[in-house]
């Protein structure tokens, strides 16, 4: 995004203390974020719907409803390429379970990037006031040009340049991770 002119950094929008107390508060605000949003997700939810309708049908259905139904249709200016990218986010996570077998690596990611855009980047977030930057974040930075680029108001998720990062992801954690951890669900080991 930066090398495209949508991103670009002044300085620091924080001093001193203010850096190490704000990234603290943020990160304990965002673990608690992630760590409901994953429990209830890809948690008891993904395994008790797996063992009904086994486990991509039920990644599928949740990871639709985590970006469609919570994310694009309950909160304000939301677009169908926020919605879109965040089912394909959820579905990475679930991705990242059936392969680990447990939920760490998607709550760590899931962290690391509502930190990483939003503490540390600084982008807008309709969660904030409809599309402003949270308050006390690190960068001094702004976001101009086109929203599928920038993802405007919704923020880097909601981006275009989302898209090809997600199949980035997808590919390497495939290949990193081959061997299927999860209890397998039907006899093809799927």
């Amino acid at each position: 995004m930066a090398l495209a002119g949508g991103y670009s950094v002044r300085g620091l929008a924080l001093r001193g203390s203010d850096i190490l107390l704000y990234a603290l508060l943020w990160a304990a605000a965002f673990l608690l974020a992630s760590l409901v949003e994953e429990l209830v997700f890809r948690g008891y939810e993904l395994f008790t719907l797996a063992s009904g309708i086994r486990f991509w049908p039920a990644a599928v259905v949740l990871s639709a409803l985590f970006g469609f139904y919570l994310h694009y249709a309950q909160k304000p200016n939301e677009t169908l390429v926020d919605g879109l990218s965040v089912s394909l986010i959820a579905l990475f996570f679930c991705v990242t379970v059936r392969r680990t077998g447990n939920l760490w690596f998607a709550i760590g990611w899931h962290w690391a990037f509502n930190f990483g855009s939003m503490f540390v980047f600084g982008f807008p977030n309709t969660g904030n006031k409809g599309g402003l930057p949270v308050p006390n974040h690190l960068l001094d930075s702004a976001t101009r040009g086109s929203k599928w680029l920038t993802g405007g108001p919704m923020g880097a998720e909601a981006s275009l340049i989302i898209f090809p990062v997600l199949a980035v992801l997808f590919a390497v954690f495939h290949f990193r991770h081959r061997r299927v951890e999860y209890p397998v669900d039907d006899r093809r080991g799927l």
